[in-house]
């Protein structure tokens, strides 16, 4: 028992007469009695409608526990009673608020002390206003002075009908309690195997460092119930599945699946942490991703339900995907399904790992992993994993590693669940509590589905109760809807064609144009389309069409994009794209042309991204390093793109304003002259000392956890293993391009130095008349990383 669970403790119930209080508050309160967990001195005081006596509130109570806790000791369950007490009124009956002040302060006498006062709100929200309005009035939510006596208040889902009565609610409990003081219930939190995600996360280490977008190739959330909406037709028909178990429960466990470790145990670590979760992998869908990805359903039957409506549109079953956003999961398709009336109940999160490249599969299919959380019918977490059969012929089969959580004490539905909620708001823990910040993230998401649900922008279809066919016909019906998307390139060199096949290895569908177009065809064998015009390009693209120019900077760019006006039959993208499309810069433009295009093109309503592209040829196949500028909705829309482009080293960011991303590059070019000139030029020095030194061993050396380690060293000893210390044959004239010299420029333009990026600019170009063995080592490690001739 902690202290703070020790105290006196009044709980008050409105609505105890109701579903809520027979089904989970009874039994759970009983079973914390059961385990001695409730604190010493704890009453609890009914407050409903009814004219009940305190009798008539533990009778009702005894035939609860009769039916819901079997095998209680009768005279336990007696005691247990005589902890009940009742008081009657109406909600919106400010004398009946009245009565209720009185009947506890006649328990705070008795025990001679200011009790805390948990009040909770066992109605249906339609209360909740009338409830707080009276609270308030009251005086009951007051305190009774420093140091004694809590007051705190249990609210349950739904949390508003959408975010706008979601804020009016959050607005009417803030008037009344802080933060702190408010528990909102999401009894899935509570279960066990929700719990125990976050030590399968963050107290091992077996499978965090995977738990990325480099590793997981998609999740997939279930909640399959057995049973039908049945008596709860009047509440269920203007909620439905989306809102009644996808904007909180679905959520909330996509969440653990996502979240960063968070920065403490404490509740405000934890709950932070799974707020930022859902507000940064989630981004809201618009109409047509919705119409594209969602499908809604209602079991026959449902509408003869008393208390749904004869016409009723509202879904029992859903299922929806999504692709996940941010650096940490961007593209990660995750799918959501729940229904009721399916063949057996089945409540899961599955996490699919890609599958390794290359997989040692013996001709077989390729294999992938899978964790499985399981929490119905079993609670369990199953890794799924692949190994060799045993015998002569190397087979392999499918294993499974299983750890069952736990057997299951209680049978009686919810009641552990509820007893730990219970027993943590008394403890004031709020951990398993959801928080302002999460419910504003999840209505964010919600919302624009619901709307266009309800716009009839998605038909409603009709299943057969009590089978599983809906949901192989939604599966069925999503799978035309591809994962990923279709994306145009524009310039297939060496950067565009590395580019090309990145994203077809991560499932895009690439059309690439070339002005020489034996290049596209050459890519044809790899899955690139191919075509040889820049219209027939813009044709075979989805709308919004994405398409990305990889260009070098300066005309050729223009010319792709705005035409030739020397040429009026040479029409650019400018013209040929429509309203909502995207054009993605990634060459390494002036940031002044990219703020100037940007522009031409928002006349249009195109929109426009400047992307700087570091890692070279080898960056651009298996993982570039991208510095992306523009309008961060723009750039959000597609973020799944820029992700995969970047997928083994997870390199890209964002920065705020047209031409900032290809500024940021530039800039990185200007550090890049400047890094490398201080490396040749120490190795020059090496190489002309009296000492015969191995350079080759000396970029070894350097490489190996010194300050000066990079990939600039360790690409210098790569091509002085392979060349030589000499590195005969590499020209000591440097080739030079013109970022640098437009970082010098805009730092003379800002009034500030740059003399080391001004010097190894100067050293290049002063080397084509008096080339050097440092010109040779510029030579080697521009050939290196960007294939430049040595």
């Amino acid at each position: 028992m902690t202290p703070a669970a020790s105290d006196p403790t009044i709980l008050v119930i409105f609505g105890t007469t109701g579903d809520l209080m027979a089904r989970k508050i009874a039994p759970s309160l009983y079973h914390l009695r059961a385990k001695g967990a409730l604190p010493e001195r704890f009453h609890v005081v009914g407050y409903s409608r009814r004219n009940w006596s305190d009798l008539d509130l533990r009778e009702h109570v005894e035939m609860i526990l009769a039916e819901r806790a079997s095998g209680a000791d009768p005279g336990d369950v007696r005691e247990f009673l005589g902890d009940f007490s009742y008081s009657s009124g109406e909600f919106d009956d400010a004398e009946g608020y009245v009565r209720l002040m009185r009947h506890l302060e006649a328990i705070d006498s008795k025990w001679g002390t200011c009790a805390n006062k948990l009040f909770y709100l066992a109605v249906s929200p339609a209360h909740y206003s009338t409830i707080f309005k009276h609270l308030s009035q009251s005086g009951l939510t007051g305190t009774c002075g420093e140091g004694n006596g809590w007051t705190r208040v249990i609210v349950e889902k739904p949390f508003g009908h959408d975010a706008r009565t979601s804020a009016e609610l959050d607005e009417m409990l803030s008037a009344l309690f802080k933060e702190e003081q408010i528990y909102r219930i999401d009894h899935y939190l509570a279960k066990e195997i929700l719990q125990g995600i976050l030590n399968f996360r963050f107290t091992n280490n077996l499978l965090e460092t995977s738990w990325d977008r480099s590793a997981v190739e998609s999740i997939e959330l279930v909640l399959h119930e057995k049973l039908g909406v049945e008596h709860r037709g009047w509440f269920y028909d203007g909620v439905g599945a989306l809102r009644d178990v996808g904007q909180n429960h679905l959520l909330q466990m996509l969440a653990l699946m996502t979240m960063e470790q968070p920065a403490a145990s404490s509740a405000e670590a934890i709950r932070a942490a799974r707020a930022t979760a859902i507000r940064e992998v989630l981004k809201p869908m618009t109409a047509e991703e919705v119409v594209r990805n969602s499908y809604r359903s209602q079991y026959e039957g449902y509408r003869d339900i008393e208390g749904v409506d004869h016409c009723s549109q509202t879904e029992t079953f859903f299922r929806l995907k999504t692709v996940l956003t941010g650096p940490r999961w961007a593209g990660v398709p995750v799918t959501f399904e729940s229904g009721k009336r399916m063949g057996e109940a089945r409540k899961e999160i599955i996490v699919t790992f890609r599958h390794p490249r290359p997989c040692l599969c013996e001709g077989g299919p390729h294999h992938k992993n899978q964790v499985v959380f399981s929490f119905e019918p079993s609670d369990s977490i199953t890794i799924v994993f692949w190994a060799k059969k045993p015998g002569f012929e190397r087979v392999i089969e499918r294993r499974e590693f299983n750890f069952f959580l736990y057997e299951k004490e209680e049978k009686a539905q919810y009641v552990e669940e509820y007893a730990r909620l219970l027993l943590d708001a008394i403890r004031g823990d709020q951990t398993l509590f959801i928080s302002t910040d999460e419910i504003r993230a999840m209505w964010e998401f919600i919302d624009p589905v619901t709307d266009a649900w309800t716009q009839g922008l998605t038909p409603l279809h009709t299943y057969a109760p009590d089978t599983f066919d809906v949901s192989e016909q939604a599966a069925e019906a999503l799978a035309m809807a591809p994962s990923r998307g279709v994306v145009g390139i524009c310039g297939l060199g060496k950067m565009g064609a590395a580019l090309a096949l990145n994203l077809r290895e991560n499932d895009w569908e690439v059309v690439g144009y070339n002005r020489s177009p034996e290049k596209a065809y050459a890519l044809e064998a790899h899955g690139v389309s191919p075509v040889v015009s820049l219209a027939e390009l813009v044709g075979a693209l989805p709308r919004p069409r994405v398409v990305w120019v990889m260009l070098t900077a300066g005309k050729p760019v223009d010319r792709i994009l705005f035409g030739d006006a020397g040429d009026p039959s040479a029409i650019g993208l400018l013209d040929l794209l429509e309203e909502g499309d995207f054009v993605i810069d990634g060459g390494n433009s002036y940031y002044k042309d990219a703020i100037a295009r940007a522009a031409r093109f928002a006349e249009r309503g195109i929109r426009f991204l400047d992307c700087g592209t570091s890692g070279g040829p080898g960056g651009a196949r298996s993982g570039a390093c991208l510095m992306v500028g523009g309008r961060k909705e723009d750039f959000e829309a597609v973020e799944p793109i820029f992700a995969d482009v970047a997928l083994a080293g997870g390199g890209y960011r964002f920065f705020e304003g047209h031409g900032a991303g290809h500024f940021v590059k530039m800039v990185h070019n200007g550090i890049e002259y400047g890094m490398m000139q201080a490396i040749a030029e120490g190795f020059q020095i090496m190489r002309f000392s009296d000492f015969e030194l191995n350079l080759s061993q000396v970029a070894a050396v350097y490489q190996r956890g010194s300050v000066i380690e990079s990939r600039l060293i360790g690409w210098l000893k790569d091509a002085m293993s392979e060349l030589g210390d000499s590195l005969e044959g590499v020209s000591g004239m440097v080739g030079h391009t013109g970022e640098a010299e437009w970082t010098v420029r805009t730092a003379e333009e800002m009034g500030l130095e740059a003399r080391v990026i001004k010097g190894a600019l100067q050293f290049r170009v002063e080397s084509e008349r008096d080339p050097s063995y440092a010109g040779q080592v510029l030579s080697a490690l521009r050939n290196r990383f960007g294939g430049h001739t040595m």
